[in-house]
């Protein structure tokens, strides 16, 4: 690709500089026409230090913004910088104008330099333009623009120590309130995720299952709760009971991924690792999560082996794995696995075609480097379909004619009480299995999920009756003698078929 003119740079550069000091201007003559408008801030503010020689790295951010434009390789990085830019523009100037702010405190008389850069500041920034300060939500975003381009430790070093320094100096030159600064975070955070600086933007689709919208609002209350208790919290024990916003806000992001936005709220990418951006935004929710687990887990198994070194169970379970399949989006991959691929997945959904599709080709490609080739294990899964069948009494057969069941969620524990005999007859033939498997092959592959109940078994379920060629019910009890606590929805039964005869006539094609 052609490297951006010179000409192109400056003229981008221009029209974002112009859309900011217009739309600057313009909240700065708003919020001044007010007849009140209030000033927050913390009592320990006023011991503060005023340091005039801080308005120089305050100042810096100017240049380092206009830089940035030049520094863009092409066109694609230009777009993405600008767009970027415009994002935080467009969030700050909503918030200045729905909730307008001031600094009032008088500056001590500066001479020199610093005298002449608070002078030419003070030209066109009224004291107005606070919550969420633009200065850090542009130092976050041009900060991150900078991280980027550095190659060296040295220089990256280097860059956290100024852009934290310009982050100071809005509290030293008597520009912001405490408030401003963790309000600032999140929004410049915010653009990063919806406009990340590498990989595709943030999709908005609205969600088609009524499922993820129950849990939307689920969600949304939490944000609503956590937020009044964060107001009533700060008038009873203080003000740092407004910390509990950071978890509402949190919360309010996973009720838009539900909505809308999908599994890309958590940005994981294809190493498992979620964006920084991500991680701090939904710290609140992260350790909620984990929490969760330990708690559904405690006292039992972390993961169960399926067919011979085929795992299915708990993404804290990954890093023992030769090869893992993940499923969960809002953890991160553990280390160990050699590897590794991740299919995010919203928790509590079933899902899609898509989804199973995706995770069913990702397992068998796993399936097939990782054991043995992977032939010998589809056919010992038809094996031990069979035995199902012929055995434990679930002649339901390979012809994807699929009975409609009347819970919305299939319970696994009832479905093989009346055979748990034949369960463990045949639980016992695949243990022989196991055992022989171990002594020609030391490799695992794991698919996993938050519990390893849910997602990671429905993507199983899909692989086994794709790939394996058994029959829904023969490959859900399959899992049932194994790993007992699985859960699925109904619909998933019709969804896989769709994909077993899909597949089918696409195999007889070729």
């Amino acid at each position: 690709m052609k490297t951006k003119p010179f000409l192109s740079q400056l003229a981008a550069l221009v029209v974002v500089a112009a859309i900011f000091y217009a739309s600057y201007s313009a909240t700065n003559a708003l919020a001044s026409a007010r007849a009140n408008v209030p000033e927050i801030y913390f009592a320990w503010e006023r011991a503060l230090p005023f340091w005039a020689w801080s308005i120089v790295p305050y100042w810096s951010l100017n240049l380092l913004y206009a830089l940035g434009f030049f520094l863009c390789r092409d066109a694609r990085e230009l777009a993405r910088y600008v767009t970027q830019l415009l994002a935080a523009q467009m969030i700050a100037t909503l918030f200045f104008i729905a909730f307008p702010l001031q600094m009032s405190w008088e500056k001590p008389a500066v001479s020199g330099l610093s005298g002449f850069l608070f002078s030419s500041l003070a030209a066109f920034d009224l004291p107005f333009n606070q919550a969420p300060s633009l200065h850090i939500i542009l130092c976050v975003v041009v900060g991150a623009f900078y991280l980027r381009k550095a190659r060296a430790v040295w220089l990256k070093a280097a860059l956290v120590a100024w852009f934290a320094l310009i982050g100071l100096s809005v509290l030293t030159t008597y520009q912001h309130h405490f408030i401003d600064i963790p309000t600032g975070m999140a929004a410049g955070c915010l653009v990063l995720l919806i406009r990340p600086p590498e990989g595709a933007p943030l999709r908005f689709a609205m969600a088609r299952e009524a499922a993820r919208y129950k849990w939307a609002a689920l969600y949304l209350g939490l944000a609503f709760l956590t937020l009044f208790g964060a107001i009533l919290g700060a008038k009873i024990w203080g003000a740092w009971m407004l910390w509990l916003s950071w978890a509402s806000f949190s919360f309010a992001l996973v009720a838009c991924g539900y909505a809308f936005l999908g599994a890309g709220v958590f940005a994981k990418n294809g190493q498992g690792r979620h964006a920084a951006a991500a991680k701090a935004l939904l710290f609140p929710y992260l350790c909620v999560v984990r929490l969760n687990a330990l708690f559904w887990l405690r006292g039992r198994r972390l993961s169960d082996e399926i067919l011979p070194g085929l795992y299915l169970g708990s993404v804290k379970q990954a890093g023992k794995f030769d090869a893992v399949l993940d499923c969960a989006a809002e953890f991160e991959r553990p280390g160990g696995a050699q590897i590794y691929a991740s299919l995010p997945m919203l928790d509590m959904i079933t899902p899609s075609e898509d989804e199973l599709k995706r995770g069913a080709d990702e397992l068998d490609q796993l399936v097939k480097t990782t054991l043995c080739g992977g032939e010998n294990l589809q056919q010992r899964a038809a094996e031990i379909g069979s035995n199902f069948s012929a055995k434990a009494g679930y002649a339901h057969g390979r012809d994807f004619k699929f009975h409609e069941q009347a819970s919305p969620r299939v319970n696994l524990q009832t479905r093989g009480s009346a055979n748990e005999s034949k369960i463990a007859e045949t639980g016992q033939i695949l243990t022989d299995s196991n055992e022989r498997a171990a002594e020609a092959n030391d490799k695992k592959v794991l698919v996993c999920c938050a519990l390893g109940y849910g997602r990671s078994a429905s993507v199983l379920l899909a692989w086994l009756v794709i790939y394996a060629r058994l029959g829904f019910d023969e490959a859900l009890n399959l899992l049932k003698s194994r790993r007992e606590k699985i859960a699925v929805a109904s619909s998933l039964r019709d969804r896989i078929a769709r994909l077993a005869a899909e597949a089918r006539v696409n195999s007889k094609a070729e």
